[in-house]
């Protein structure tokens, strides 16, 4: 697996160049003259007194901030290291072309923006083309509420579009933690991060959310709504995000056609600071999208235990075509691996491949499906020493070429409609005459991390039963899980690992 090495990203309005340093704060920012491309608002609450948004005479309120328009080009700065107080609702849209900017200037720590307790620190509706980056966005309050970091909107029955969300710090927002009813919708609406469509024929489309870092936030991290079953919204990619201790889910991505959630990072979902407290949660999940993928992220150590979810990864219901879990690791999450919740309501029906996968100590897999999926689960690691397996499966499902290092404990289940082909088991018992029982010797099983590059424990030896005798799969992927090539057409290794024996 080859990991990118993420330069400061730089932020461009009007003759303003942010360079917003990861999580950091901010380079300084030269008042350069607006140009015909739009013009630079500068705002810093530590003013005793309300300027023209001129650099030298800044606004000094949200309020002020609110009440401008916006225009394509345009650029709305903060002052680093300074606290702004209220809920801050920007209008205007920008075009492709020539985006707003919602940024910082100066130098020294990001800008805060504390909502107060409002719904949203930051929100926007039925806006488009908007780039936000380099803010602290906080919410907190006593009592939890519907609530959120920063909040998009569609609700005018139209398509609306272009959002780069990136280079967000968002910590302490007093979401609402309890998905039972009454206060199931607050849930659904309450996070670090959320958008919605609202509204028939109410749609967002390239939606990009990416380097941002979430915790403590109620209701979970980031929730990314951009359509409905019946109009979805397009050019959804979530990444290189870090969610952390959020009492909720950790990402979502929902009713959008091939949605792609990769390199994030999110350990103890369900805690901190306002944590889950009804329902059911899980580490990152998608729900009625069309083509999903998930693939390159780590979800670890959920140690809060949900009604019946809490797993590291769910194609959940209405998922059409095909749900796509691949190259992840996962550790020690009370709920487990993976979670087939096609059965849980509206039906879609997608077929589901789970591939190329490292669980460690997760033990595991739920199934609601009522024959309504089908699952391909192949060239996976499944390590679970520490309890036994539980593992339901899909009425229709193939698992093939896995490695099972369990418990003697453990039972695989035996299904008519379950075909175990090619696996390797240690410890569990085999649950069919097919398959190598035996060490399948690791280089140092167990020993995984929190980031998807901590498991190279899970390379194999020279000695390996397992090397060059799994079953070849049309259309594998091409690629184990670091990245080296599994041949089309001659036997792959059993696991997640193609290269060459150590």
């Amino acid at each position: 697996m080859t990991d990118r090495v993420l330069p400061a990203r730089q932020v461009m309005g009007r003759g303003l160049i942010a360079v917003v340093l990861a999580f950091g704060g901010t380079a300084a920012l030269p008042g350069a003259p607006a140009t015909a491309a739009g013009s630079v608002t500068h705002v810093d609450c530590s003013r005793p007194t309300a300027g023209d948004g001129s650099q030298n005479a800044p606004f000094n309120t949200i309020a002020q901030a609110n009440g401008k328009t916006y225009g394509p080009g345009d650029t709305l700065a903060f002052a680093s290291g300074t606290t702004c107080t209220g809920a801050l609702a920007p209008r205007g849209s920008g075009t492709a072309a020539a985006p707003i900017v919602l940024t910082a200037y100066g130098t020294g720590a990001l800008p805060v923006i504390d909502g107060g307790g409002a719904p949203n620190a930051v929100s926007l509706t039925d806006q488009d083309h908007w780039r936000i980056s380099g803010l602290k966005l906080t919410n907190p309050a006593t009592a939890l509420a519907r609530r959120t970091g920063l909040r998009i909107s569609a609700t005018d029955g139209t398509a609306h579009r272009g959002f780069d969300i990136g280079g967000l710090v968002i910590d302490r927002v007093a979401g609402q933690t309890n998905k039972n009813s009454p206060t199931t919708e607050d849930f659904v609406q309450s996070a670090g991060i959320v958008t919605g469509a609202s509204g028939t024929g109410s749609t967002l489309n390239d939606v990009h959310v990416h380097d941002n870092r979430i915790s403590d936030t109620g209701g979970g991290g980031i929730k990314i709504r951009v359509g409905a079953m019946a109009a979805k919204g397009t050019g959804v990619l979530i990444e290189n995000n870090t969610v952390q201790d959020v009492g909720g889910d950790g990402i979502i991505a929902s009713y959008a056609d091939t949605p792609m959630i990769q390199y994030n990072t999110a350990s103890g979902v369900g805690n901190g600071v306002y944590p889950f407290s009804g329902g059911n949660f899980a580490g990152i999940w998608v729900l009625g999208d069309h083509n999903p993928t998930i693939q390159k992220n780590a979800v670890t150590d959920t140690t809060r235990m949900s009604v019946a979810d809490s797993q590291a990864f769910d194609c959940d219901w209405g998922n059409t075509g095909t749900c796509t879990i691949q190259y992840n690791f996962s550790r020690d999450n009370i709920g487990g691996f993976f979670l087939d919740c096609d059965g849980c309501g509206t039906i879609g029906g997608a077929r589901q491949v789970v591939r190329y996968n490292i669980s460690e100590n997760d033990c595991r897999m739920s199934s609601v499906s009522a024959g309504r999926s089908a699952l391909h689960l192949y060239n996976n690691v499944l390590y679970c020493t520490d309890k036994k397996f539980s593992i339901t499966l899909p009425d229709e499902s193939v698992v093939e070429n896995n490695i099972w290092v369990g418990t003697a404990d453990s039972r695989l289940p035996t299904a008519a409609g379950v075909s175990w082909l090619w696996n390797v088991f240690q410890g569990v018992p085999r649950p069919t005459a097919n398959g190598i029982v035996g060490d399948p010797r690791f280089v140092a099983p167990g020993t995984g991390g929190d980031t998807i590059r901590s498991v190279d424990g899970y390379k194999l030896r020279a000695t390996s039963p397992a090397l060059d005798n799994g079953s070849v799969i049309s259309g594998n992927g091409g690629r184990d899980y670091w990245g080296n090539p599994v041949s089309a057409t001659t036997k792959p290794h059993r696991g997640a690992y193609d290269g060459p024996g150590l």
